[in-house]
Order: C-alpha cells, then sequence, then structure tokens
C-alpha cells in the first residue's frame, strides 16, 4: 500500500506542471488599415478567433465622424472548425464616404478586436449574397438598423448596447440635458421589448430627481414581468413603471430594442435607440465517472472512511499537498 503512496506522490508534480492553455483571441480581417463594406446588402465582416468551435463572437458596427443616417448594428458570428468567423450586414441605406468604428468580442468579453472601417461605392457587381469563400456559418443578422441620438437630443443613453447573462442585471445609463419643461424634474420614458416581436415589453418613466444630468436604470432580468422588481434606478432618483408584459419565467436569451423618449409621454419618433443582449448564462460543471457500490464483501464504492475512490483519491492529493506521504500512507490503511 506504501508503495502505492509512492507512485501517487511521483506522479502529483507532474499533474501540477500541466501546461496551461493560451489566452483566447480574436481579430478581424480587412485590408489597409480598415474595412471596407460596400453600401448594398449582405456586406460580410470576417475574422479570425483562437477559441474552441462553436464559441459565439459579438460584432457591433456604429456609425462615427459625421454619418447620416446614424446607425448601430449588431450580430453574432460562431468560431468555425477552421478558426474562423463571419457575420453579414446591410448597408444599402449609407452613402459611399460613411465611416463606422467595429467591435468584435467575445460572449464572455475576455478579448475583444477594435478596428474602423469605411463605406465605399456599391458597384455593378455588388453582391446579394454572401460571397464564394466566406466562412461559414454566418448566422442570421440578428439587428437591423437604427440610429443614435443626435447631438441636440434632450436624453440619450450613454452607450447603445448594454449585454447581460440571463438572469443577471443590466445597467442602462440615460443622461438628461437638464432642461426640464417649467423647471421640473427631466423625465424620459423607456421602453424594453415589443411584444409583438419579442413576447415581452415593458414602459417605464425615469426622473431625474436629484437634478445631476443622469440616472441608471436597472433591469433584473430574473424578475421580468413577474412583480414591482424589474426595475430600480441609482440613488437619489426614481422609476415608475407604467405597463409590464406578464412572464412565468426570467427574460429569454435574445436581443430586446430598447427606445428612449423625452418627456413623461411616449410620443412621436424616440430620441435615442439600443439593444439590451440577453446572453445564455455560461456555466461550468465539472464531471467524473465513478464505478457504483456493491452490496456485500469485496470492493466496494467505499471505504473505511466512508468516501468513494474519487473522494480519497482528493483527500489523498490534498495529502499530499500539506503533509506528505505519510500522511496519505495513514489514509489509505483506513
Amino acid at each position: 500500500m506504501l508503495a502505492l503512496v509512492v507512485v501517487a506522490s511521483a506522479l502529483a508534480p507532474a499533474a501540477l506542471a500541466a501546461p496551461v492553455a493560451a489566452d483566447p483571441s480574436v481579430s478581424v480581417d480587412h485590408d489597409g488599415d480598415r474595412v471596407t463594406v460596400a453600401n448594398g446588402t449582405a456586406q460580410v465582416v470576417n475574422g479570425t478567433a483562437d477559441a474552441p468551435v462553436g464559441t459565439e463572437i459579438l460584432v457591433r458596427v456604429r456609425s462615427s465622424g459625421d454619418t447620416e443616417p446614424a446607425f448601430l448594428k449588431t450580430a453574432t458570428g460562431v468560431v468555425t472548425e477552421n478558426g474562423t468567423w463571419a457575420v453579414a450586414f446591410d448597408f444599402e441605406r449609407q452613402r459611399a464616404g460613411d465611416t463606422f468604428d467595429l467591435t468584435a468580442r467575445f460572449e464572455n468579453g475576455s478579448a475583444e478586436a477594435n478596428v474602423e472601417g469605411e463605406i465605399v461605392a456599391c458597384g455593378g457587381g455588388c453582391a446579394e449574397a454572401t460571397p464564394s469563400g466566406t466562412p461559414t456559418p454566418i448566422p442570421e443578422q440578428t439587428r437591423t438598423q437604427t440610429r443614435t441620438a443626435s447631438p441636440s437630443a434632450p436624453v440619450a443613453f450613454g452607450e447603445n448596447v448594454f449585454l447581460v447573462d440571463a438572469g443577471g442585471v443590466a445597467a442602462i445609463p440615460v443622461s438628461f440635458d437638464g432642461q426640464g419643461a417649467n423647471g421640473e424634474t427631466d423625465e424620459a420614458v423607456v421602453v424594453l421589448g415589443n411584444e409583438s416581436e419579442s413576447n415581452y415589453e415593458l414602459e417605464a418613466v425615469v426622473s431625474d430627481d436629484d437634478g445631476d444630468g443622469g440616472a441608471v436604470l436597472y433591469v433584473d432580468t430574473a424578475l421580468a414581468g413577474r412583480g414591482d422588481g424589474t426595475l430600480s434606478t441609482s440613488g437619489g432618483d426614481s422609476v415608475r413603471v407604467e405597463s409590464e408584459t406578464s412572464l412565468d419565467s426570467m427574460l429569454d436569451p435574445a436581443d430586446y430594442d430598447v427606445s428612449l423618449y423625452a418627456g413623461s409621454e411616449r410620443t412621436g419618433e424616440p430620441d435615442d435607440v439600443g439593444s439590451l443582449v440577453v446572453q445564455t448564462a455560461t456555466t461550468r460543471t465539472a464531471t467524473g465517472t465513478a464505478e457504483p457500490a456493491t452490496a456485500g464483501g469485496g470492493e466496494t464504492g467505499t471505504n473505511g472512511l466512508g468516501l468513494g475512490p474519487l473522494a480519497v483519491s482528493g483527500v489523498v492529493s490534498g495529502a499530499f499537498l500539506v503533509g506528505g506521504a505519510v500522511l496519505a500512507a495513514v489514509l489509505l490503511r483506513g
């Protein structure tokens, strides 16, 4: 029995010295110093990633400079067995010379790539279908063209894409210009979702009660649609829910539109728009295989310590780390 302990002790350092996996990375393919796409449909953005097959790549394209109409688009690519990914966007409404900023990142935020982009004129051969040789699969585009707030908008989101794991709490920052009517508190209507498209919609009014020009709206995706706990705000401000779709469980992973209107009523066109992206929560589970216990004499699934073989192995490993082979031998003798 002691010999077994010595063998295990010799193997322990080898296990501890196992190589560490390289950090994941993602990149965007482009010629020159920027990505170029045509002002047409099915415009492909692709790249590579050092990540397992099936890993999702979240791609965001947001207009920059004086681009009009301003836009925000998001799509999700998937890492293939060749380490490539690709997404497709529709830029048909844009003009040649429009510019944008592109971000590609892993769903868990462990790595991201940023690159500038430009839209060029769509010639006679501008593809309406995915070009040959494009990495596949290309998931269906998850977001249609949207606009962001103009510089003179009385209210605006602090950013326009809000990422959260299912069951988590998303933070949506809202800024106010401080010009409330008749000196009254600044208010804004926030609409989350669209009942006809996503089977969920919430409308609420957030108030800048402390007059600091900003408020942070917190969305609890675990409590959505089941009472008054969906929304809360940063200290000093307040929110009231005007309407909300009832749900039997937490908010499903999906891409939900978010619209912002100045004032206390939802009228006209929104002053700003965004997207709440609820992601499937990443879980890590440990799995192992153990032989079932047998009744009667002979070898069983437990021992004198009341532990199975996997547990004994863990105890022995711990014993080497904290007390050496002597303590391990004592444990095995039980």
